[in-house]
Formats: C-alpha cells, structure tokens, sequence
C-alpha cells in the first residue's frame, strides 16, 4: 500500500504523494481526473488563496499556498502521465522564463526605474511569442478566464498603453453615470423580450465602467468587490445577531424593520471593521 516515503525531501515527498494517489491503489477520484476536470478546482484555489492574503492570516495563507501547489504538481502529474512533460519541466520553464525576463538582475541591463523594468518585460515577450505557434489573438490580449471585472479592468490597461482612455478619474465617473441613465432607461421598457436583452447589455456597460474608474483611482475593483461582500457578510450576520431572529424570522419581518436593523448592524460593525 502506498504510503507518504520519509526519505525524501519534503517537494519529492508530494510528488511521490500524488503519484500514489494517480497509481492503481490510489484514490478513485483523483485517478478519474483530466486537466480539463480540474481547471475550475485551479480557478477555485487561487481565489482562496487571494482570500487568504486578504485575511493577512499567515496560517490560512501558508495552507492555501499549499493548495495552490497541490493542483500544479497535480497537473504535471497527469502531464508525466501522458509523456507531455513532467515538474522538473514546469520549474526549469518558469525559473528560464523569470531569468531572461530580468536582465536588470540576471544580466548587464541597466534600468532607472519601475517603468523601465515594464517596458523591457513587454518587449521580451514580443520576443518571446514571435518564437511560439501564431495563434490569432485579440489586439487586447487578456485572459477571457479571468473573472469579469478583473479582466475589465486589465483591459482598461491594455487600451492605455494604446492611447486609448479617459484622461482623468471624473471623465470617467461622467460616463459612468451615462451608463447608469440608459441603464434606468432600459428598467422603463415595456417589450419584455427586448428589455431582458437591453437590460443585460446596460448592466454590463454599467459594470464596465466602474472597473475602468475603479482603474483610475489606482484601485483593484476585484479586491474592492470582494471586501464589499464580506463587508455585507459580516453585517447581514450581526443583523440578525441583534434581532435574535431566526432566518424565517427575519425574513417575515416589514421592511422599515429590516432598514432599522440594518442601520444598527452598520454602526456595530463600523467600529470592529
């Protein structure tokens, strides 16, 4: 029966955990995995692990971490698998990559800032991607597996460096609230297949434009959106604390009771923010 080996270190000790886990006496479901099974698991685990920093818990984040890594030695663990590529692959890659992008450190490059050192790592992956397979790629080059509003507002960046933005955080706030009139414009439709149409359409255009201004006030609107659902969260929790309700309970409750509730919640949670 396959069991953790002692005499290795502790990173040959989970590879050779999770190779156990993919061998015939291993786990039915992590031997039943594919990349393609696993990706939402990556997705899922990066954004506990953001959590975690957030919380600025060093145990949760060493925890998460770790989760994180579990699922890249995994995926090089199918890779191996397959004869694709094994961990000592990912790593000398990632480890090439880091070197040739910092020739400021690695090499003689001489840099005067931190808008040099960018503009240097731009120009080594046009290098770097002249020397890939040419797949066809949108001029605004990001991820479409980023969450949405992370992905709005990495697009916000790419079109500045194309000269292709607001120039102040106020032109953007304007356009914002034109976002927000067409928006309250298509909520007064009568055509109910239109409208549910149109209101998807503005509501996007509304969100959009609220990455882009979260972008010029050098704000992180995926950060700031997480912080305002724990925020809602945690005062949700203390309002029905200060009501002793039970769910049911509350819910049965007039709104102007909710609103006083929620008032008092806001002030309570105020002072331990």
């Amino acid at each position: 029966m396959p069991h953790p080996p002692n005499t290795l270190n502790q990173f040959e000790s989970l590879i050779q955990v999770i190779a156990d886990l993919r061998g015939p006496e291993g786990c039915p479901w992590d031997r039943e995995q594919t990349h393609e099974t696993l990706a939402p698991y990556a997705i899922e685990e990066t954004h506990e692990m953001v959590e975690a920093i957030e919380s600025k818990n060093d145990t949760h984040i060493c925890e998460e971490l770790g989760d994180v890594l579990f699922q890249v030695v995994l995926h090089a663990q199918l890779a191996k698998e397959r004869s694709a590529f094994n961990i000592q692959d990912v790593i000398e890659s990632i480890t090439s990559k880091i070197v040739r992008r910092h020739p400021h450190v690695f090499a003689d490059t001489q840099v005067n800032g931190i808008e040099d050192v960018f503009k240097n790592w731009d120009e080594i992956k046009k290098i770097e991607n002249a020397n890939k397979p040419q797949i066809k790629k949108s001029a605004i080059d990001v991820p479409p597996s980023l969450p949405a509003l992370q992905r709005a507002h990495k697009i916000g960046e790419k079109t500045e460096k194309l000269k292709f933005d607001w120039q102040h955080a106020s032109e953007v706030l304007t356009q914002l609230k034109a976002e927000i009139a067409e928006l309250e414009e298509a909520m007064c439709e009568s055509d109910s297949a239109l409208k549910s149409e149109h209101l998807q359409h503005e509501m996007g255009d509304v969100l959009f434009s609220a990455a882009q201004l979260a972008r010029h006030l050098q704000l992180e609107p995926e950060s700031n959106l997480r912080e305002a659902n724990r925020r809602f969260c945690q005062r949700f929790d203390s309002m029905l604390t200060i009501s002793g309700l039970s769910s049911a309970e509350f819910s049965a409750l007039e709104a102007a009771k909710k609103e006083l509730l929620w008032s008092q919640a806001k002030r309570a949670t105020s002072v331990t923010k």
